[in-house]
Order: structure tokens, then sequence, then C-alpha cells
């Protein structure tokens, strides 16, 4: 039996069995999810017999989104720009590598706000693989005006750098003045860290925590457990339309599903699997 699954560690709270066993189910195939937490020291030997082991694809987790791309033989201009990949395909004895976390992010973009980027201030706080994809997402849609706010600035330039011919700026977490003034003018408010995480290092944490917002801010929060983070809490206070990571979540899966199996698997069918408090 053919196999995809998900390559991770840990993968102990994944939520991406119940959501691709919902697609395997509803479409009848002759497929078994498995989740594959390995060490980066096992990567190599991995893609080396994935193929031999009935391995056709699957989707990529932390911490391994960018430690994977040397075993790939091909991968997209997204990936590039990226410099991370969270699904793979096995075809003809190659390895193609893919992105799909920009797709997730930009389809759980309200249309209000996704059909006017040009025109609106994006504020993004972090700078990892999914802070990447964000941007990668806004620059597509031709956001004009996005601010990288990172506690290490160096890394917030690097991805700024990759887009020179866009407008998007770079901040240090304590340049407060500089970001009072950007969020007090945001549009859309992006997290992408973990703080506001229940089982991450800061589940009290809100990056906006003593700032204004605008009262017609959209902020989505890439965490999705608790369901309302603090950041989002502070974004309904101000009468602002409140968005966790659950749509991005569900649309990057439907969107790596596809490519592997040629089946576009209903949003609503992948979302009604999860069990979330």
């Amino acid at each position: 039996m053919n196999k995809i699954g998900i390559i991770g560690n840990p993968l102990s709270h994944t939520l991406s069995p119940d959501i691709h066993n919902s697609a395997i189910k509803h479409f009848g195939l002759d497929l078994f999810f498995k989740k594959w937490e390995l060490e980066k020291k096992e990567l190599k030997e991995f893609f080396l017999n994935a193929k031999e082991n009935n391995v056709i694809g699957g989707c990529i987790t932390v911490p391994h989104k960018e430690n994977v791309l040397k075993y790939f033989d091909f991968y997209d201009d997204s990936v590039k720009r990226i410099g991370a990949a969270n699904w793979f395909k096995i075809e003809d004895d190659k390895i193609f590598g893919f992105n799909t976390d920009y797709i997730g992010f930009k389809k759980s973009i309200p249309d209000s706000k996704l059909n006017n980027l040009s025109q609106l201030n994006c504020v993004v706080f972090g700078s990892g693989g999914s802070a990447k994809a964000v941007v990668e997402a806004l620059f597509i849609k031709n956001a004009q005006n996005i601010s990288i706010i990172n506690r290490t600035f160096l890394k917030a330039e690097e991805i700024a750098s990759k887009y020179s011919s866009s407008g998007i700026t770079s901040l240090n977490l304590n340049s407060i003045d500089s970001i009072r003034h950007e969020i007090k003018n945001a549009d859309l408010i992006v997290n992408t860290t973990s703080v506001g995480m229940s089982s991450g290092p800061d589940p009290d944490g809100n990056l906006l925590k003593g700032y204004e917002l605008k009262s017609n801010v959209t902020g989505i929060d890439l965490v999705y457990s608790p369901k309302k983070t603090p950041f989002l809490k502070n974004i309904s206070e101000f009468g602002g339309q409140a968005i966790n990571g659950i749509d991005m979540l569900i649309y990057q899966a439907q969107a790596g599903f596809e490519i592997i199996t040629g089946k576009n698997c209903p949003f609503e069918i992948m979302k009604s699997a999860l069990k979330l408090n």
C-alpha cells in the first residue's frame, strides 16, 4: 500500500493524521498515513529509501522545513524565495518540494482585505518559516506596505531583502515607538510566533499588549491552540476581526493533498475531522 505522511519532531500534538485521514476516507483511497518523527540526521536515509518503502509524498513540519531541501531534486520558485518546503512528492524517481503554507495563509485572509492589500498597512510578527510564507503570500497579492517585527533584526531584514523592489521594512522588537506607529496604522496584523500558544513557552504572552489598534483591523494568529489567544482577544477588544490559524492549517493541507493525490478534498470535510478545545 502506498504511503503519505508527515515528517517532523515532535509529532505528538500534530493534527495532520486527522485532517488527511478524513480526506483519504472521503475519496476511498488506498493510502496509509504515517507519522515520521525523525531527527535531522535521519532525513537522508528516509529519502533514499522512500520510494522503496512505497512513500509517494507527504507534509513537513518543524523543525525540518529547511532541512529537507538538500534532498529534493526540484522545487518551485516559492520554495526558493521562502527558503522552506512543507510538502514533497515522489514521482519518476525524483523528489519534488512544494510550499503550500503561503497558499493556506492567502486563502485565510478575508476577501475584504485580500482584494485591497495594495492599499493596506500590514504588520508581521516573527521571522521563521511561517513568517516567510506569510510575506510571500502578501507579496504575491501586491501588498505595498509590510513591516516585519522580530526580536532579531537581522532575521527580519533577511526576509525583506528577498523582496527588495517592494515596500517591506524591518523592525526590532525593542523599537517601541516605531512599532507603536506601525501597529496603530495597521489594517492587517499577523502573529507567526509561538507567543500565546497553550503548549508554548509564553502561553499568556501578547505581542499587542499596550498598543492602540484600528477598530477595523484584522488580526490573524497562526496559533490555533487555544482557539482565541491573548493576541486575538486584544484584536476583538478594539472591535477588529480575529482569526486563528485553523483555516490556514486546513487550506495548506488541502493544497498539498491535491498535489500528491490529484484530489481536492472539500474544506469542511477536513475541518470536521478536528476536535479542538
